[in-house]
């Protein structure tokens, strides 16, 4: 009777220390993102909507201790506009992300966001690997791109090329030349201003804002910008 008791004991507890080894291990690695232009952050999107973030509240697992961080962040928003994937946000009132940064939660503060994530069972996602970013640090061009650039690009394809010369493989392809410039963001730097944008031959370009036309280049070096 005693060994079964140990033996249940002990199966116990090495199965508490497995599970701490695992969420401590969770904890300590770093949340990791892909480099990605601002256009394929937002074509890989569920939705994609400008809201005023009003409170936040955080809500946590009972069967896990708070200590490990392993809660979510819920977003009390507001929403302004949505500029993809209005049929899945209907009524949208809470924005989800995880607690930890290493799991690639983002904190947000007051104010009005660009927010671009995922609609999973428990409601609409962000992460730091998303689109996500302060209204106000947006130019005129790239709210130009929200609204309809962007979308019009989505069946293009943006590549990098690392090596000179750098030309197209298929006719709707943009090229980077460089990621410098993208992913993450600095301080003060806007996101690049560019966007892919396929025309009636089926072909794919970048244009660049401002008042001109799209170029008939589809070769961007975004180190240049």
């Amino acid at each position: 009777m005693m060994m079964k008791m140990c033996t249940g004991v002990c199966v116990t507890g090495g199965l508490l220390f497995f599970m701490c080894v695992c969420l401590n291990q969770q904890m300590l690695e770093a949340c990791s993102c892909a480099s990605a232009h601002p256009q394929q952050l937002f074509c890989t999107a569920d939705a994609v909507l400008r809201a005023e973030i009003t409170g936040e509240k955080i809500k946590r697992r009972e069967d896990i201790n708070p200590m490990y961080g392993l809660g979510k962040v819920q977003y009390e928003v507001q929403v302004i506009k949505v500029f993809k994937g209005s049929d899945r946000i209907k009524d949208l009132q809470h924005v989800y992300t995880h607690e930890m940064s290493s799991m690639c939660g983002i904190r947000l503060n007051r104010g009005q966001y660009l927010l671009s994530g995922s609609v999973m069972s428990e409601g609409f996602f962000i992460t730091l690997c998303d689109f996500v970013e302060h209204w106000d640090r947006l130019s005129l061009t790239q709210k130009k791109n929200l609204k309809y650039r962007y979308q019009m690009g989505c069946n293009c394809t943006i590549s990098t090329c690392t090596e000179q010369p750098c030309h197209p493989n298929i006719k709707n392809e943009c090229i980077l030349t460089d990621w410098s410039s993208l992913w993450p963001f600095e301080d003060g730097e806007p996101v690049h201003e560019h966007a892919c944008i396929r025309h009636s031959d089926g072909s794919c370009s970048w244009y660049e804002g401002g008042t001109s036309k799209p170029s008939d280049q589809n070769t961007t070096d975004m180190s240049e910008g």
